[in-house]
């Protein structure tokens, strides 16, 4: 399989060598799908070939990858996407529930091939590539001259699982037993290869999506999308987020958008099908709130700022059973960046915050607040109650249990950072606690109640423990990583997951860790995928946690898929064959305990897993009590290829005959190939057959720019000129070919990493 030329590798170098090292290697000789394509539209190839995320090798195909145990941050609101190995097999759409949407590209056939960072497949008439995108994923097709012509279709997808339906230019796939919209469809883009903006069209014939674009004949990119109906209406930050109960979904409301500007927007997020929808917009746009799940279900939200400097002294009511807002009663105060805390008896205690005051002559100017007052919803009233000891905003609350008592800590733009102090509602008085070593002036504190009753504080550097009993702080020890404008979630089993970007200074990175309050220790766990700045963490129903922020899409940290010994360590899942899974599956061919399923039932793969075991008793492909592998077709692999080491793979095992018994792997002596000049490939374990780095190759070979391992060339005496004869003209292309080399070295240890990657991005084989 060969891989694309690195010309964009080398962008920095003279023409003249770069065009002497691709003559010397080889590479204009076959065009690889990628090099075909940059060198037909270069204009758009990097939109194709260098998305966020790569595909990786799965069972069956190709999948985006996920992070590693202990938890990993997943996209909200985009399907996943299983591209098959071979172009005539459907790809599958499978929904959060389980469910599978399968689609076949019709005349797309042979063997998939890994393009930089999408998947290629031959198709009639062209090449079609897939790339992942923020809301699913979409397929650019490269269709040659003379394809696109007339009005006449020029590809097409036949749909199994869901409805079709014309919706203005796009077609909608529909839910076959709610007939709700799962997946758009869209062909927003068309390119000629003279540079002309073409309009593609998209069209339903029973079961089957057709594409139609008139070219005139020219080379065409065109490229259908493939995302989630339900997006994110905003990228926004400084918002909040409100988990709704009964129905577990999650309230966004109000904060900033990308240019400063306050929204009065909000949106609500299913995780039962990890969708959004549109709520009902606020009364008023504000950020720096407050919002607080009251009793009857409804959503208080009050306070906040509409500009830089301003505060709010209203608040207003959302009702998710009729998706309205109403005013509520003014607060007494105006505050910005207040906390609210839900009291026992169903009232909400709103302290401190930040007010605009305003003097004759004088420049307005904020000052902390340290008045407080109680919300009952009972009879939409404001009462003032007792001031706190110190004024303070951006502070954080917490409720204590069992006493009902409140502790309010840290605070920004005042000296109240390491101060703490508790209220006492049935006295109406505040107390201060002992003094605190966490707290930051600039990044906020935050405070998690943890499942003894004690709460953690998390500050920057550091981080301790307050006991109401003992009514004292502790200290804790210190978190891996500095950090601030972050956010501490208690997890299921007891954990507390902390993400954010960086504090320090000079430190700008996304990074999260969990900390054990039985073992007083802190572990890194996969970070987000995105910098989240502002953000917003809440605890789904599942024990998933949901984080929303500037980024343009929101991300779950999930424990489905996460190894598990019993039920309690799932959080509100199962544990299901060592594996955390949202529920136990139904259906006697499905599962939700392999490498593939993520913890969500998924039809049962065929014949053995990636963890080397066998599948389900009584499925196709399944295993018999000795754990052979049995009713697996023919051709079909009863044990996948597997590396004994760096440079041999051992062969699959496959059936002889439809039905065959294929023994356990203890049992059969399998063939071991020897994979020189290449490495084996350790996701596949089959032997690589290009290369895009020296990892790629066995020792004591190189990669050329063809993307081939070789053997360096042999060493030459001094004087490479262009007076040699014939007989002398070995000598000075082997004398070229190490020049060659050479380039393609330097340009590799020299070449900028970009996207804010930490290595150089290789092109998987």
């Amino acid at each position: 399989m060969p891989a694309p030329c690195l010309t964009r590798e080398l962008p920095t170098r003279p023409p003249h060598l770069l065009a002497a090292a691709l003559l010397l290697s080889g590479c204009g000789a076959e065009d690889s799908p990628a090099a075909a394509l940059r060198r037909r539209f270069p204009a758009q190839a990097d939109t194709v070939l260098s998305a966020r995320e790569a595909f990786a090798p799965a069972l069956d195909g190709f999948r985006l990858a996920r992070s590693g145990p202990g938890g990993a941050w997943v996209r909200a609101a985009r399907i996943e996407v299983e591209l098959p190995r071979e172009g005539s097999a459907p790809i599958r759409f499978r929904r959060a529930n389980g469910d599978e949407i399968r689609v076949r590209e019709l005349g797309a056939a042979g063997e998939a091939r890994v393009a930089e960072r999408a998947v290629s497949y031959r198709r009639a008439g062209g090449t079609s590539f897939w790339t992942a995108t923020d809301h699913g994923v979409e397929e650019w097709l490269l269709l040659d001259e003379g394809v696109a012509r007339g009005g006449e279709a020029v590809a097409a997808w036949q749909v199994e699982g869901a409805a079709l339906r014309p919706r203005g230019a796009a077609v909608e796939l529909l839910d076959e037993e709610s007939g709700a919209p799962v997946l758009r469809v869209t062909a927003p883009r068309a390119h000629a290869a003279s540079g002309r903006e073409l309009a593609p069209a998209l069209r339903v014939r029973g079961a089957r999506i057709e594409l139609v674009v008139d070219a005139g004949g020219e080379a065409v990119l065109v490229d259908p999308a493939w995302a989630l109906t339900g997006e994110r209406s905003a990228a926004r930050t400084e918002h909040t987020a409100t988990l709704l109960l009964p129905s577990g979904k999650v309230l966004i409301a109000g904060g900033r958008a990308a240019d400063g500007d306050p929204l009065g927007t909000a949106e609500l997020y299913d995780p039962t099908d990890d969708t959004w929808t549109p709520a009902a917009p606020m009364i008023t746009a504000r950020s720096h709130h407050t919002a607080t799940l009251l009793p009857d279900g409804r959503v208080l939200v009050a306070g906040g700022s509409t500009g830089r400097l301003d505060s709010l002294d209203t608040a207003e009511l959302y009702d998710p059973e009729d998706d309205v807002w109403t005013l509520a009663a003014p607060m007494n105060a105006s505050r910005a960046s207040p906390t609210a805390t839900l009291l026992s008896d169903g009232r909400v205690l709103v302290a401190g915050g930040m007010s605009l005051v305003r003097t004759p002559g004088v420049p307005a100017r904020r000052t902390p607040l340290a008045g407080a007052e109680l919300y009952d919803p009972r009879t939409d009233a404001w009462s003032a109650v007792a001031s706190m000891n110190v004024a303070r905003s951006a502070h954080a609350a917490t409720l204590l249990l069992p006493s009902g008592e409140v502790l309010v800590a840290g605070g920004a733009w005042s000296s109240s950072f390491d101060t703490a102090e508790v209220y006492d509602p049935v006295a109406d008085s505040w107390r201060a606690t002992g003094p605190m070593r966490t707290g930051d002036d600039d990044c906020r504190l935050t405070l998690t109640r943890l499942q003894n009753g004690e709460v953690l504080a998390t500050g920057t550097w550091s981080a301790e423990r307050y006991d109401p009993t003992a009514g004292a702080w502790t200290a804790a020890s210190d978190p891996i990583l500095t950090r601030g404008g972050h956010t501490a979630t208690l997890l299921h089993d007891g954990t507390v997951l902390v993400a954010g970007i960086g504090c320090a200074e000079g430190a700008v990175s996304h990074t999260a860790e969990l900390y054990n309050p039985a073992t007083d220790t802190w572990t890194l766990t996969p970070p987000p995928n995105a910098l989240q700045d502002e953000h917003t963490a809440t605890r789904l129903l599942s024990g998933d946690v949901l984080l929303v922020g500037p980024s343009p899409f929101a991300e779950r940290y999930t424990i489905l898929g996460a190894g598990c010994a019993s039920n309690a360590d799932c959080g509100l899942a199962v544990c299901v064959e060592g594996i955390c899974c949202a529920s136990r599956c139904s259906e006697p061919c499905h599962t939700c305990a392999s490498p593939t399923s993520l913890g969500r039932c998924v039809p049962q793969p065929r014949g053995w897993d990636l963890r080397g075991e066998c599948s389900r008793v009584g499925c196709d492909g399944s295993c018999d009590g000795r754990g052979a592998c049995s009713a697996v077709p023919r051709g079909d692999a009863c044990l996948p290829a597997q590396c004994s080491d760096e440079t041999h793979s051992v062969q699959r095992v496959v059936c002889l005959a439809d039905g065959a018994r294929c023994a356990s792997p203890d049992s059969q002596a399998r063939a071991i190939e020897d994979c020189a000049p290449y490495r084996c490939d350790q996701v596949s374990g089959t032997c690589k057959e290009s290369c895009a780095s020296l990892r790629d190759c066995a020792p004591g070979t190189a990669c050329n720019l063809s993307g081939h391992c070789v053997r360096p060339p042999p060493a030459v005496t001094p004087g490479c000129d262009a007076g040699r004869s014939a007989a002398t003209a070995a000598p000075w292309r082997a004398c070229l070919g190490a020049i060659a080399l050479a380039l393609l070295a330097a340009t590799r240890r020299r070449a900028p990493v970009s996207r804010g990657e930490s290595t150089p991005r290789r092109k998987d084989s």
